[in-house]
């Protein structure tokens, strides 16, 4: 009997070179702490970081995610999001000890991550060569296939945050139509919890360590969900399991009270 791989996305951190600096007043270095608290409390096998993960994108704000991360001992794997400055990021990352690989098999899974940011743009695409790449990484096995990008493929009903999805998803589903072994695909970007099915294929985004978006907000709109992450557990037959947990953070909780 295999045990099923456990995996833990965490997105969206938007940290700061200060610990102190706050993002429309949440102190974003205080909610992941306690956020990978709860992680390490779940002892994942492997944990996928899918972007923005600096907000003022300085090497010091990298420094300070390897620092939260150095407790946990499983191996970290990542990808950039449209807020992060990506020399900083791959520099301090990688020689915090954290996977560079963008394409791995663990568990039986073969793991895809895909960079969608555009410099100097909210919005996403994927490349002609990102897009190669996933048909050639596709192409090298048959293994469930999990892929991780930034920007989701699907509107979730918000007009001001719809507008900054990926802007080519159907480049990426003209491929990953062809390969059935493809079984899910996470993003981050939305702030909020949302699941997606097409062709067999679950998408799914999941909620920020820190700010959460208002569900079908016609204007930016911040929600009084906790922050959170999200977990996975991944049968080699390719079938899996996945929740979120929320964590509990006393800035909620004085926000809640104070209407925002």
């Amino acid at each position: 009997m295999h045990q099923p791989l456990r995996v833990v996305q965490i997105t969206d951190t938007h940290l700061f070179a200060d610990p102190q600096e706050v993002l429309l007043g949440c102190p974003t270095w205080a909610t992941l702490a306690e956020v990978l608290r709860y992680v390490q409390q779940d002892q994942p096998d492997l944990l996928l970081l899918t972007g923005d993960l600096s907000q003022d994108e300085t090497p010091a704000s990298y420094q300070n995610l390897v620092d939260l991360l150095h407790p946990l001992t499983c191996p970290i794997y990542w990808i950039g999001g449209n807020h992060d400055h990506m020399a900083p990021l791959t520099q301090q990352l990688t020689a915090g000890g954290l996977c560079p690989e963008k394409t791995f098999v663990q568990g039986g899974w073969r793991f895809i991550l895909l960079h969608s940011p555009v410099p100097g743009a909210v919005g996403g695409t994927l490349t002609a060569e990102e897009l190669a790449y996933l048909e050639e990484a596709l192409h090298q096995s048959s293994e469930p296939t999990l892929i991780a990008l930034h920007h989701p493929l699907f509107p979730v009903d918000s007009p001001w945050l719809d507008d900054s999805r990926l802007t080519n998803p159907e480049q990426f589903w003209h491929i990953c139509d062809a390969h059935p072994q493809v079984k899910l695909v996470l993003c981050g970007h939305v702030h909020q919890e949302r699941r997606w099915q097409r062709r067999g294929v679950t998408y799914l985004s999941s909620p920020s360590t820190c700010i959460q978006f208002a569900p079908q907000a016609q204007a930016f709109t911040l929600d009084t969900a906790f922050p959170g992450f999200r977990w996975l557990e991944l049968d080699p037959q390719g079938t899996f399991r996945t929740g979120v947990t929320r964590v509990p953070c006393q800035w909620v909780v004085d926000a809640r009270a104070t209407g925002y």
